[in-house]
């Protein structure tokens, strides 16, 4: 029984650790962009929650711990105990999953993606040369944002003039004068 309850007790500390310490959501950080507005993702980067996240693991080995204690008290043998307690963690792991899946998907995000821009027009905040990065400025999504830019044409694109965005790259916008 001390096995049981010592595995709970651990599994305890472990979900309560995470839960006021972590930092548990699937998300690739590696996506993120460095745009001049630090708001750019490539894709959809929505926070999730995984069926392997700390928090359901350790939901299933608690959950466990304690159903398996709970049946060697009442007089079961190890491996009863055992299958009760796999049984029970698994259900708890499973609610705590979908508890969290909830959660996770009431949350909100300023998150502008960089290809809601493209066939936006936007106004050249600084001079666009060719081979040379210039700044624009458009209302994307609701917000106003800033952008480095490229220019498909083959002369400058002085600030001031209104752009359309018809490509990206990376970050970057690539624009042509309207």
């Amino acid at each position: 029984m001390l096995i049981f309850i010592s595995i709970a007790l651990a599994s305890f500390i472990l979900l309560a650790g995470s839960f006021f310490f972590g930092h548990d959501h699937d998300t690739d950080h590696a996506d993120a962009g460095h745009g001049t507005d630090g708001h750019d993702l490539s894709h959809d980067a929505d926070p999730t929650i995984s069926f392997f996240s700390m928090k359901v693991i350790a939901t299933l080995t608690m959950g466990f711990g304690a159903a398996g204690a709970i049946a060697r008290a009442y007089g079961a043998d190890y491996l009863v105990s055992s299958f009760v307690g796999l049984a029970s963690g698994i259900a708890l792991s499973l609610l705590m999953y979908f508890i969290l899946g909830l959660i996770y998907r009431q949350q909100a995000s300023s998150i502008v993606p960089t290809s809601s821009a493209l066939g936006q027009t936007g106004i050249v905040q600084t001079g666009i040369s060719p081979g040379v990065l210039g700044e624009v400025s458009l209302n994307v999504g609701g917000q106003y944002m800033t952008y480095l830019a490229k220019s498909t044409a083959a002369t400058e694109i002085p600030k001031g003039r209104t752009v359309k965005v018809v490509g990206l790259i990376g970050s970057q916008l690539v624009v042509e004068e309207v």
